[in-house]
């Protein structure tokens, strides 16, 4: 019996493996490069490559300074590709969502700047909703 379960453990080890890189693909465009982007699949995947890692930090009571980078990175790349969103218009709609994202991200921008614990974490928390606002209605 143990050996038929450490068989099974060793056997579901690569599909959980091949699970946990599941996702949207990781893509670092350069900032200059955003307005270049050709499909709104990259542009949402750099979108992606930014904000997830950081959705999950909204609500916490401090940050370190390594956030606040983040954050600020964050803030300027989300502001570059919900720009470069409204290319890809699905209508008026779709484009008020790309402008309230741009809006959300300046905000968390500001924040980062002043280490704004309540800033930030209320952006954050703004921006994943404006994200599930337009992947419902459009994705």
């Amino acid at each position: 019996m143990k050996t038929s379960m450490t068989r099974c453990l060793l056997l579901s080890l690569p599909l959980a493996v091949a699970l946990l890189h599941c996702g949207a693909p990781v893509k670092n465009t350069p900032l200059p490069d955003i307005p270049k982007l050709t499909s709104l699949a990259d542009v949402m995947d750099n979108q992606a490559t930014v904000a997830d890692p950081q959705m999950k930090k909204a609500g916490q009571t401090s940050y370190a300074d390594a956030d606040w980078a983040a954050f600020a990175d964050m803030s300027t790349r989300l502001q570059a590709t919900s720009l470069k969103i409204k290319d890809f218009s699905k209508g008026p709609d779709f484009d008020a969502l790309a402008m309230q994202l741009n809006a959300k991200a300046k905000a968390l921008g500001d924040a980062a700047a002043a280490k704004d614990v309540g800033g930030a974490s209320g952006a954050l928390t703004d921006i994943k909703a404006t994200c599930k606002q337009c992947h419902s209605k459009f994705r």
